[in-house]
């Protein structure tokens, strides 16, 4: 993935900064190498590489950075072991693979015995299409729905797929605003709006600033190259980090349905109407967004706060919306919105009301974290847990936001440079990754070492080779053998309980399931397994003892088959008394690891001193003598 990630990045230019090798690899984890050496070798392709003695440099020269003399080195290999890269050179789809581009441009419906997928060209029939399956899915990155169907198991019997309809793929700019189409893609947005905010006034592009900000952190870069904005406000999620933006932006969204036609609805206070449900009915579609720009007095900003700074979703984040009387730090309207805080995306209206008319000030700031503790409590049994946490982060967002636009308001002249500390602005600074400065040296070893003689030698992973060239062979990479089958277990969902009844009947009943296996398919011996003393079950026996023990297992033609039907084989249990979980009611119950301690012994060590010829005996004390 690593690979690809970088190969991607230079067929779409050949000349990278190290800020596009920083986004390429947002998506891409690494837990083995702390990242430092993949990018200490790709930053060779970057432009901030070369150095800019060119011919002089102290290297070419045999040196080292100040004239030293070279006695290590920082290569791995001999360039001239391997083809230069030459951009033109790279391979091409073979043309004579491509059958013909009609099926790209006809409607298409693929159907199994379980799920529909329709992929429309006009808008005429995708509306008809939600207007017949009401409950249907639109699937664009499938980055939301693949999860759900992968790992949480629903399913979606109507899946409708509208990237070939135009009008969800239309962008276009008026006088006031710019205009997306629902299944734009997020890169595809972002790549326009860094165009326009060069183009235009800053003052114009407030809100088009905020947006880029936080597609930067959103998901991956492989994620937002097929994930579209359409998707992510439909979805809802309480944690999206751009439904706080729109919301407190109050975007404005264009919507359609077969009998309603056309109508316009605005992102704001009354438009989630629950969790993961909106304003929009099951009928209609959304068409598309638009970015209305922004005035000399008004600012935008947003912030999240994540476990991590790339690839990971938020605990809090915010967007603040404020407009300000002109020429003034008096504020004439806010919207403040906030995510990962309620069951939606929420808004602040009760602080917004306090600030109306008031001047933009520490003072302010003082009463508005009052009142956003109030406002936004959120509950001790909240989903996500770190409740003092995520209160927090409400205010520090908020105080945040305060700092970088009362630096705007001190740059323009509106606020005293004075108005807020010194020591404080830096607080509005958003993460900027630090040059990459780290280098790898070896010790340079004479010419005449034999091949053979790995002294001072730095040593390539015996794989390294064939996992960076896509050559070595993963379980997946295997052929599938003729007769193969795939094993899904059966596991238990109670911690401590007795199996009352174990029904596959269901499971064998499915088309491709060829066998299901349990403790009855064994003896009680075949059933034992354990590295020393044999005291697990290969398969739970009567009992289970944790969540998750092994209690069957399924022998499917496929995988996604044999997890199916898994999933199909019913588990009854009763649960079991008492149940133990403090070390308290275990001495209570008397519920002891039994035949502790335990001995291990080889041979008799009395016989042995006693038949001895000669035994050396010598006391020692305590401490060290």
């Amino acid at each position: 993935g690593i690979v690809m990630s970088m190969y991607a990045l230079l067929r779409n230019a050949a000349k990278p900064s190290m800020r596009d090798l920083e986004v390429a690899f947002q998506g891409n984890l690494c837990r083995c190498t702390g990242y430092r050496p993949i990018l200490e070798g790709y930053k060779t392709f970057t432009k901030e590489f070369a150095c800019g003695m060119g011919d002089k440099c102290c290297k070419v020269k045999g040196k080292e950075c100040g004239g030293r003399a070279n006695n290590t080195d920082d290569k791995l290999f001999k360039r001239s072991r391997f083809q230069p890269f030459d951009p033109s050179q790279e391979p091409i789809f073979p043309p004579e693979l491509q059958l013909t581009a009609a099926y790209d441009e006809e409607s298409l419906v693929f159907r199994s015995d379980r799920v529909t997928w329709y992929r429309p060209t006009r808008l005429e029939e995708l509306l008809q299409l939600k207007a017949d399956h009401p409950q249907a899915k639109l699937i664009v990155g499938n980055t939301e729905v693949g999860v759900e169907v992968k790992f949480k198991h629903f399913l979606y019997p109507v899946l409708i797929n509208p990237v070939k309809v135009p009008e969800l793929l239309e962008v276009c700019e008026t006088e006031d605003s710019i205009y997306f189409g629902a299944a734009v893609s997020l890169m595809d947005i972002d790549a326009y709006l860094r165009k326009r905010i060069e183009e235009m006034p800053e003052t114009q592009t407030r809100l088009f600033q905020s947006t880029v900000d936080m597609l930067h952190y959103f998901a991956g870069k492989q994620i937002r190259n097929v994930a579209c904005l359409g998707g992510n406000i439909m979805t809802g999620s309480p944690i999206s980090d751009m439904n706080p933006v729109l919301t407190a932006a109050g975007v404005r969204l264009e919507v359609a349905s077969r009998a309603g036609g056309r109508r316009s609805v605005h992102m704001g206070t009354g438009f989630f109407t629950g969790y993961r449900r909106n304003i929009i009915e099951a009928h209609e579609t959304l068409l598309g967004i638009h970015f209305q720009k922004t005035t000399p007095d008004q600012h935008v900003v947003a912030f999240k706060q994540a476990r991590r700074r790339d690839d990971d979703i938020a605990i809090v984040n915010s967007a603040v919306n404020v407009n300000f009387k002109p020429g003034t730090n008096v504020v004439k309207s806010i919207a403040i919105a906030f995510g990962g805080m309620a069951p939606t995306t929420v808004l602040a209206p009760n602080t917004s009301k306090l600030m109306v008319g008031q001047p933009w000030n520490h003072a302010l700031v003082e009463r508005v974290a009052e009142s956003l503790c109030q406002e936004l409590p959120l509950d001790a049994s909240a989903p996500g847990g770190m409740i003092a946490y995520r209160r927090a982060l409400v205010v520090s967002l908020f105080f945040k936001s305060y700092l970088a636009i009362s630096r705007k308001l001190c740059d323009a002249g509106i606020m005293p440079p004075d108005a807020v500390p010194q020591k404080d602005l830096s607080g509005a600074d958003k993460f900027h990754t630090p040059t990459l400065r780290s280098s790898q040296l070896f010790e340079r070893v004479a010419s005449n070492q034999p091949n053979h003689d790995p002294i001072g030698k730095p040593k390539v992973h015996a794989s390294a080779l064939k996992q960076a060239t896509g050559e070595a062979i993963y379980t997946d990479d295997i052929p599938r053998m003729d007769g193969e089958l795939y094993l899904a277990f059966v596991l238990s969902t109670k911690a401590h309980a007795k199996i009352t009844k174990l029904d596959a009947s269901e499971a064998l009943a499915l088309e491709g399931v060829e066998a299901f296996f349990s403790a009855q398919d064994l003896t009680e011996h075949q059933n034992e397994v354990g590295p020393v003393f044999h005291d697990e079950h290969v398969f739970a026996n009567g009992e289970v003892h944790c969540y998750g023990q092994i209690i069957g297992a399924i022998a499917a033609a496929n995988q996604t088959l044999a997890q199916r039907a898994a999933r199909l084989v019913r588990v009854e249990y009763s649960e079991l008394q008492p149940v133990i979980v403090t070390i308290e009611q275990a001495i209570e119950h008397k519920s002891y690891f039994p035949d502790y301690p335990r001995f291990l012994t080889k041979g008799d060590v009395e016989k042995a001193f006693a038949e001895a010829d000669h035994v050396y005996e010598s006391s020692c004390r305590m401490g060290g003598q």
